[in-house]
């Protein structure tokens, strides 16, 4: 009895982090999923899934090529793709309202035709800098410090 409960101590940790690790896969499935409906590539999503299993189910009798052909015939849709094609009819105002306002032109700055002339340099600064350059003189050196040998000695 004293070992299991042991043993249910160490595996608690193990526990607590295979909860948080499944907890950051679904926020990041959901959010993959969220990205998709707002972007309005879903029907995308499931389409290339529908085609996907449609590849591998015919591939299990017939070679790749043949299955790429089958799968990509308009004329024999799968039941997804139908759904898909259905959902599709059923929106296309949405769509073109998505159209209207992508094509909105936006201004983020205002724009000038003028040149950008910088300001004329100023010729003074640079006689006033020699005049100062001429009279500056480098500072008085300091002695070097002394060694304790020294001050005792001297």
């Amino acid at each position: 009895m004293v070992e299991l409960t042991h043993g249910l101590r160490i595996l608690e940790p193990l526990r607590q982090n295979h909860c948080v690790l499944m907890f950051k896969r679904l926020t990041s499935i959901f959010l993959l999923f969220a990205w998709l409906c707002a972007s309005g590539t879903l029907l995308d999503t499931i389409q290339v899934f529908a085609w996907a299993r449609m590849f591998v189910g015919y591939t299990q009798s017939m070679s790749i090529a043949e299955a790429a052909v089958k799968t990509m015939d308009p004329e024999k849709p799968c039941p997804i793709c139908l759904a898909v094609r259905r959902a599709r009819e059923a929106e296309p105002h949405h769509q073109s309202a998505l159209l209207q306002t992508s094509v909105v032109k936006m201004l983020l700055a205002p724009v000038q035709n003028e040149p950008f002339i910088p300001p004329p340099i100023r010729p003074e600064w640079c006689e006033t800098n020699l005049v100062l350059m001429v009279s500056w003189r480098p500072p008085v050196p300091v002695p070097p410090p002394r060694t304790p040998t020294e001050v005792l000695v001297g």
